[in-house]
C-alpha cells in the first residue's frame, strides 16, 4: 500500500515540478558525481545568490522524489508518515510558489537509467560531475566502477548544444565523456581550464591559488582537508562562466561553511575536538579523511569509523584496507555497524594492539563507552555510511553541547529519531 501510495505522490510531484520550471522558464544547474554533490551544491548557491535569484534546497535531495521536491520548494520528505504527505500535497497544489530565476539541483545515481529519469523532470542548463568512485555497486546496482561513470555521463550528454558541462579534468572517466554542450574543465592537472596549485592546509583553512585565463586569485577558505579543493573549483568554474570574477568567488567563499557531517570540528567533552564526517562514507572518502587526519596534530588520535555501505563484492576488501590505514594512524580505533569487525581485522593484520581496538554494532553504544575516557587535545575523527550506522549518533553522545545537534549534524529532528 505504502509503494504504491509513494509511485502515486511521486508521479504528481514531477508533473508539478515539470510544471513550474516550465512556467518560469527556470534555469537549471544540474550537480551529479560519486562524492560532494550537496557541498558543490551549496558552494555554488553561496557564490552566485549575491547575483542571481537562485534558490538551493537545503537537504540533499537528489532521487526522484526528492529532486521534484527541491524544485516545489519543499524542505522535508514526508517518509512513511501519510499526513506529512498529505500536507506536502496539499501546499504543492494549493499554495503559490517563490519564483526563481536560477536552482542548482543534485541528482543521484544508485541504479542505471536514474540520471535519464531525474533530466527528464529538471533538464538543467548547466551539468556538473564532481567525479567518479566505487559506489552503489550491491547486487542490482552498478557492475563496477566503468558503468557509474556511464551513468553519470547522462547528465552532459542531455544537455543543450548552448548548455555547459563543468567536468573534473582530474578524474579520467569524466575527461573523456561525451556532450554537445560547450566544456569548461576544473582541476589541480594542466591544461585544466579553471586550475588550482599551491594547495596547502592549516589546522582552521585550506589555501590555493586559482588561475583562469589570465587571471589569477588566492583562496582562504575555512574547511579542513586539501581534498575539499575539488568542492570549490566547480563553483568557482559555474561563476566564471556566468559572468562574475574570480575576486568575487574569493570573497564569497572566504566565509564559507560546509553542510553537516562533511568532516566539521565540533567541539567534545573534556576539551577533546571532534572531526564529523558522519553524513556518509566510501573508500575514497575514508581515505581522504584518514589523511586529513594524519595531518592534524593531537596528544591522542582516535578514529570513530562506521561500516561504508554498497560495496558489493568489494566490501570486504575495502574495510580490511580501511582497518590498515586507521591503524596507521590511530592510538585508538572504533569500529562500528556490520562490518566492524572486518575493519577490526584490517587494523590487526597492521600490527595495532588489540586492546586498542573497540568494535560495536550501535553507534550510540559506542559514543557512550567512549565518552568517559575522553581526554584534553583528544581529536576524533568520526566518518561513517547512512543504513544501519548513523555515526552522528555517536557524535551527539560526545559533543560538548548536545542542544547544538539540530544545528550541527546531520538527520536530526523528530522523523529521524525514529528511524
Amino acid at each position: 500500500m505504502k509503494t504504491i501510495f509513494k509511485f502515486i505522490i511521486g508521479q504528481i510531484l514531477s508533473v508539478k515540478a515539470k510544471q513550474y520550471l516550465r512556467k518560469y522558464r527556470t534555469q537549471v544547474i544540474g550537480i551529479t558525481g560519486s562524492i560532494g554533490k550537496t557541498s558543490t551544491k551549496e558552494a555554488i548557491y553561496q557564490i552566485l545568490k549575491k547575483h542571481f535569484n537562485i534558490y538551493s534546497s537545503k537537504k540533499s535531495f537528489n532521487t526522484n522524489l526528492g529532486l521534484s521536491l527541491a524544485v516545489l520548494q519543499e524542505e522535508e520528505s514526508g517518509f512513511s508518515s501519510f499526513k506529512a504527505w498529505f500536507s506536502i500535497l496539499n501546499r504543492v497544489l494549493f499554495s503559490k510558489k517563490t519564483i526563481y530565476q536560477k536552482m542548482v539541483l543534485e541528482m543521484g545515481a544508485d541504479h542505471r537509467g536514474d540520471i535519464k529519469k531525474l533530466v527528464k523532470i529538471a533538464k538543467p542548463k548547466i551539468g556538473v560531475i564532481t567525479n567518479i568512485a566505487p559506489v552503489h555497486l550491491n547486487e542490482g546496482q552498478f557492475s563496477d566502477i566503468n558503468d557509474i561513470a556511464r551513468e553519470k555521463e547522462n547528465l552532459v550528454k542531455r544537455l543543450p548544444r548552448d548548455g555547459i558541462a563543468v567536468l573534473n579534468y582530474d578524474d579520467p572517466l569524466i575527461r573523456q565523456m561525451n556532450t554537445y554542450a560547450q566544456k569548461i574543465t576544473f582541476g589541480v592537472e594542466s591544461p585544466a581550464m579553471v586550475r588550482a596549485h599551491g594547495v596547502r592546509m592549516t589546522s582552521k583553512n585550506i589555501k590555493f591559488t586559482v588561475t583562469y585565463k589570465n587571471e589569477s586569485e588566492e583562496f582562504v577558505i575555512p574547511v579542513l582537508g586539501r581534498f575539499q579543493v575539488y568542492v570549490f573549483l566547480p563553483a568557482i568554474a559555474v561563476a566564471l562562466v556566468m559572468g562574475m570574477k574570480l575576486k568575487e568567488c574569493v570573497d564569497v567563499l572566504s566565509k564559507f561553511s560546509l553542510p553537516a557531517g562533511r568532516m566539521n570540528p565540533i567541539h567534545g567533552i573534556n576539551k577533546s575536538m571532534i572531526i564529523d564526517g558522519s553524513y556518509n562514507a566510501s573508500p575514497v572518502t575514508m581515505k581522504k579523511a584518514l589523511e586529513l587526519f594524519d595531518e592534524l596534530n593531537a596528544d591522542r588520535k582516535i578514529a570513530a569509523l562506521g561500516t561504508m555501505n554498497e560495496l558489493g563484492e568489494i566490501s570486504k576488501e575495502a574495510h580490511i584496507e580501511l582497518g590498515k590505514d586507521a591503524a596507521k594512524i590511530s592510538d585508538l580505533l572504533i569500529a562500528v555497524g556490520p562490518e566492524a569487525v572486518t575493519i577490526k581485522q584490517g587494523a590487526l593484520d597492521a600490527n595495532m594492539s588489540e586492546d586498542k581496538i573497540f568494535t560495536f554494532l550501535d553507534s550510540e553504544e559506542a559514543g557512550y563507552f567512549l565518552k568517559d575516557q575522553l581526554k584534553s587535545k583528544d581529536l576524533i575523527l568520526v566518518k561513517g555510511s547512512q543504513n544501519h550506522v548513523r555515526m552522528e549518533r555517536f557524535v551527539k553522545v560526545i559533543m560538548m553541547n548536545p542542544n547544538d545537534a539540530p544545528e550541527l549534524l546531520c538527520r536530526q529532528g523528530e522523523v529521524w529519531e525514529k528511524i
